[in-house]
């Protein structure tokens, strides 16, 4: 279990979880993709903050990050 300590955005770890079906859009074109979540683990960025992240496998079958926030959950 990843540790919460100095984490930011905790409740998302309750939300998703590896094997999800998530969605997300572009900022230029409002495009939406899918992909599903292969592993979830916390990144340190900034100022000693961890942030919750996801390796999501896009529909071409390449690899992405992606911030937790950033997706929205559309099948477990």
């Amino acid at each position: 279990m990843m540790e919460q300590e100095n984490l930011f955005d905790h409740a998302l770890l309750k939300i998703f979880k590896a094997g999800d079906l998530v969605s997300w859009k572009h900022l230029k074109d409002q495009e939406k993709e899918y992909g599903f979540i292969i592993e979830i683990y916390t990144e340190k960025r900034g100022t000693n903050r961890n942030f919750p992240f996801a390796k999501v496998q896009k529909t071409n079958g390449s690899y992405e990050p992606f911030s937790l926030g950033f997706l929205t959950k559309e099948s477990s």
